[in-house]
């Protein structure tokens, strides 16, 4: 059971020439790209669920960022496509609200601390919900997200779990100096 974030399914997506997604898909080296494909690819092929919000809000990042291609569905949308109509997608109930044009995850106060992004909360959200509705740990697989790097330790703390794809070199690079 995994939270797959959205830059997961960009990088997977991007090592196909046709993709649209190559430009701006992150990394841009293309063996991280590989990796990040590697890891969806036997993710795709296993019989691992993939959990998603009941209000929608991962899917309609997936789609905000994956876009049609005419000439080839995203692999990312593959592979959602893909978890369905297995059967394997566990949607699970997270709070949201309408904020400032946004529909955003709730959180408890102190967790929304941890999360500033407030588009990363959905991702929290449901690893909660998960883990309260399947009483296992639902890990946030992701790939170039530095967000998710600086607070992973403070999230580990309350319960929520990851799964990094990058070495951790390539994060370090990223974070301004100290």
């Amino acid at each position: 059971m995994f939270l797959v974030d959205t830059n997961v399914m960009l990088a997977a997506s991007a090592v196909n020439e046709l993709s649209n997604l190559s430009l701006r898909a992150m990394p841009h080296e293309i063996e991280l790209r590989e990796q990040v494909y590697e890891w969806l690819a036997d993710f795709d092929a296993s019989h691992s669920r993939l959990v998603l919000d009941e209000e929608g809000l991962i899917y309609a990042e997936y789609t905000r960022n994956m876009p049609f291609n005419v000439r080839e569905q995203e692999y990312g949308l593959q592979v959602l496509q893909n978890k369905q109509d297995r059967g394997l997608v566990d949607y699970v109930p997270i709070e949201t609200l309408e904020a400032n044009g946004e529909h955003v995850a709730v959180l408890e106060p102190q967790h929304e601390a941890l999360v500033p992004d407030r588009e990363d909360r959905k991702w929290v959200a449901a690893a909660f919900a998960a883990q309260l509705l399947h009483e296992r740990v639902a890990p946030i697989v992701y790939g170039a997200e530095t967000d998710w790097f600086v607070a992973e330790e403070r999230l580990a703390e309350i319960g929520i779990a990851f799964v990094r794809l990058l070495p951790e070199r390539w994060y370090r690079s990223k974070l301004p100096a100290p």
